[in-house]
């Protein structure tokens, strides 16, 4: 697998050098550079290697903070890139992506270098001695929910994946598949690590730049929907509603702030600095050139009265970019703002389709009521109560696309959990570029996994690597 060996050579870097970590993170770390087998020796080196971890996920490989909210905007329908000669950009957007796409390999890699990060925390936290148990188990939440987020990405990317659990790439590079569904579910999957995370940190204050039992709780109501587990999705999405110190913000402008009351958990920048997604939501880092556009389709399917799109995209006049995110350098003027990764909004949302799919629909405790409580901040007139079950969850996708627009991915995981990619990005008459097919709801198995792991096997539709 030559991309997870290239890749964990990178995270090898990161435990080596926990000095680079400190304009990222705005932590202490030690100066000095620690050889490998002494991480686990002390409690300075342990905790720089946590830190090293969110250096990794947040930095190093940019998953958060540009591959998932660029890659999965364009391959959906929310946006496009100005650089038609750049063919892997080209490429998503028409979802005419194959195995030796650079950018399908970067899905695929870059989870995985992370996966084998806090694989090796976890491990080397299960036999350090020079710290507390409660420590230790706390260090060990925090590396478990990557994992969980990693694998979350995945298996909703490619489907059934090899379940890496170890940091010995000797025993994982030959790994075959294993079902998309035990992954999720079994010990030591996803919603096992989350709900370990949980309890380790359940003591954990809201400090939103890390970790909390609050961010793996509102991960794992997202992963209970996506799931289709409708009873637990609601549940935990009620448990993080509720939970003392977090709030919508009544003002659009304030969502994304560092300050913001909605934010659950968002990546950790040096102080006064802005995030990365926000330079290229802005669309300034490649030359200062305006290149991430918005879909007019997007654009269109707003209300005229949706505060959304005043606030949230910015009018170029032949062009829209999203506006989510208003500093594009240090010294720009205006509030810190760092990268939002979980907020209060999507629980609602979760909420209300989890309930809407139980028939829950109306009433204090139905899904019209969590949808009205986004549009009314949106300054949209609420829905009536009359609606069917076929239009409040329809209601609630046209909610989570205005809401959510290129964050995470949620638009492109979206139509496909919902088997509605087909009748969205199969509609000729708005996308005549787009080369969809159904089976491009999941992402090609890069050819270089393939030609190294002869136990790998292509996804359907996309042929054999020979």
């Amino acid at each position: 697998m030559t991309r997870l060996f290239a890749n964990l050579f990178i995270c090898q870097l990161i435990f080596l050098s926990f000095a680079s970590c400190d304009d990222i993170l705005d932590v202490d770390l030690p100066g000095n550079i620690l050889p490998r087998e002494d991480v686990f020796d002390s409690p300075e080196a342990i905790k720089a290697a946590v830190n090293g971890m969110y250096a990794e996920n947040f930095a190093v490989h940019r998953i958060y903070e540009y591959i998932l909210p660029l890659y999965l905007s364009i391959a959906a329908d929310e946006s496009y890139h100005n650089l038609p000669n750049n063919y892997n950009y080209e490429e998503l957007r028409k979802n005419a992506y194959g195995p030796s796409n650079d950018y399908v390999g970067f899905l695929w890699s870059y989870p995985y270098a992370s996966t084998l990060l806090s694989n090796g925390l976890i491990e080397g936290l299960s036999q350090t001695v020079v710290i507390s148990e409660e420590e230790k188990r706390h260090y060990t939440g925090e590396a478990k929910y990557f994992r969980a987020y990693n694998y979350f990405v995945l298996v909703n990317l490619f489907g059934d994946v090899p379940w890496v659990k170890s940091a010995n790439i000797r025993e994982t590079a030959l790994q075959p598949r294993e079902s998309k569904e035990k992954i999720i579910t079994e010990a030591e999957g996803i919603i096992d690590d989350l709900k370990f995370t949980e309890t380790a940190l359940a003591n954990s204050s809201n400090s939103n730049a890390y970790v909390t039992k609050a961010a793996a709780s509102a991960l794992l109501a997202r992963v209970y929907l996506y799931h289709e587990d409708w009873a637990e999705a609601e549940a935990k999405a009620g448990e993080v509603i509720g939970t003392s110190g977090y709030e919508l913000e009544t003002d659009l402008d304030n969502v994304f702030l560092r300050s913001s009351k909605e934010t659950i958990f968002r990546s950790s920048s040096a102080a006064g600095q802005p995030s990365y997604v926000g330079r290229t939501y802005l669309a300034v880092v490649l030359l200062n050139a305006s290149y991430f556009r918005l879909t007019s389709d997007l654009v269109n399917s707003f209300e005229d009265e949706d505060l959304r799109k005043a606030k949230w995209l910015k009018n170029e006049t032949t062009y829209f970019h999203p506006y989510k995110y208003k500093r594009n350098a240090a010294a720009s003027a205006g509030a810190a703002e760092d990268l939002v990764l979980l907020r209060l909004a999507e629980q609602y949302l979760i909420r209300a389709e989890a309930r809407a799919q139980q028939n829950k629909l109306t009433g204090e405790n139905g899904a019209i009521a969590d949808i009205n409580v986004i549009r009314n901040r949106a300054g949209l007139s609420a829905l009536p109560e009359t609606l069917p079950k076929e239009q409040v969850l329809l209601a609630i996708e046209n909610e989570r696309r205005h809401e959510l627009f290129v964050e995470e991915g949620h638009r492109w995981w979206d139509l496909v959990r919902t088997g509605r990619a087909d009748a969205v990005l199969g509609n000729k008459a708005k996308f005549p570029e787009k080369q969809w097919e159904s089976y491009k709801a999941l992402f090609p198995v890069p050819e270089g996994e393939l030609t190294q792991n002869s136990n790998l096997t292509p996804n359907p539709g996309y042929g054999d690597i020979n």
